[in-house]
């Protein structure tokens, strides 16, 4: 992937010599009408006349054809001048911070978004692959990530740092709170926290979940949600899961991690798995945002891309750009199969009329 990148920041700065390519059959095909079809002899020695005897194809016209070819080709890329792009870009300021706060619940563990019923995946495992996509879309956005149960718990910073944020994200797991209930005025709490206090022009929550308060918390998620309102932060709300009776994996307090058989195959059961909606749906409409539902991977990855689109980016950028000219390797190239030809049209290639 890394040899991809290089490759991509090679561009042609006057790409129309292109063209030229295109006169070069026209070239060869002119050069072959007027060429005679009288017998020739390969000199210079008595060895190159025995074999100028047999049957034997002789392939030196074609080397000779291409080497030409060849030197043409990269004749005329040297015009195109190919440059290797070095242009530096710095963020001065970017238009929307985010923070992504993702359910760790127990029903988080539920099989029903699984589009393989052969490879089975649980809800949070399909979460983590569309907000690893939604995070790479926003190149110039700070972005932080909160996982709650019923206590928060800040995974990741805002940053602008891509890379360091994909592989928190792959650390999300049931249990990495230490509880396994929910407490949404909890993490609606540590998000505009880490929103309030900053700058941007657009201070978006996006809130993830699938249940709903448990146990039941001392105040309403709506008074966070007012709270939010006042800092001009958007929150985005969304209930993921088919239903609220699914089958799924189960979690193992000792262990801290998925229920197992004797086998080591993970315990799967039928639970409920309740959605509160209406809260959801209050929080969002309270901060003039939306609330969504998501049934599967698809309407997912169509949640976030829609969020994309309604909150764009608006970036200063400082750039710096550097181009490093690459037209004298073509040249070179060009030179040297030039060279090459002359060499063998005059010596073990020589042809007498």
């Amino acid at each position: 992937m890394e040899y991809l990148h290089e490759w991509q920041k090679i561009n042609l700065a006057e790409p129309l010599w292109l063209f030229l390519l295109l006169v070069i059959p026209i070239i060869f095909w002119i050069q072959k009408k007027g060429d005679t079809k009288d017998s020739t002899l390969l000199f210079p020695t008595l060895l190159r006349i025995k074999k100028s005897l047999t049957n034997r194809t002789d392939y030196s016209p074609v080397i000779l054809k291409l080497l030409r070819c060849f030197s043409l080709v990269f004749l005329t890329l040297t015009l195109a001048r190919p440059q290797f792009d070095r242009s530096t870009s710095s963020v001065v300021s970017s238009g929307v911070d985010i923070v992504l706060a993702i359910d760790l619940s127990a029903s988080m563990l539920a099989l029903d978004m699984s589009e393989d019923q052969k490879a089975e995946i649980t809800r949070l495992d399909v979460v983590k692959g569309v907000i690893k996509d939604f995070v790479s879309k926003r190149k110039h956005d700070r972005i932080g990530l909160v996982a709650f149960s019923v206590d928060p718990y800040l995974v990741s910073a805002l940053t602008l740092d891509k890379e360091h944020l994909q592989k928190n994200i792959d650390r999300l797991r049931v249990g990495l709170t230490h509880q396994t209930g929910t407490n949404i005025g909890s993490a609606l709490a540590e998000g505009i926290n880490r929103l309030r206090t900053l700058e941007s022009k657009s201070k978006i929550l996006i809130l993830l979940t699938d249940g709903k308060d448990e146990p039941p918390p001392p105040h309403s998620p709506l008074i966070y949600a007012e709270g939010a309102k006042n800092d001009n932060i958007k929150i985005y709300t969304i209930a993921v899961g088919t239903a609220t009776r699914t089958r799924t994996y189960l979690f193992d307090q000792r262990s801290r991690d998925l229920m197992r058989y004797g086998n080591g195959k993970p315990v799967v059961q039928v639970a409920d798995y309740p959605v509160d909606k209406e809260i959801l749906q209050k929080i969002s409409t309270t901060t003039n945002a939306h609330f969504y539902e998501a049934k599967n991977k698809s309407e997912l990855l169509s949640i976030y891309n829609e969020i994309d689109r309604l909150e764009k980016t608006e970036v200063e950028l400082n750039v710096n750009m550097i181009f490093e000219e690459l037209f004298h390797w073509p040249l070179a190239l060009s030179l040297v199969l030039i060279f090459l030809e002359f060499i063998l049209a005059k010596t073990i290639f020589l042809r007498i009329p």
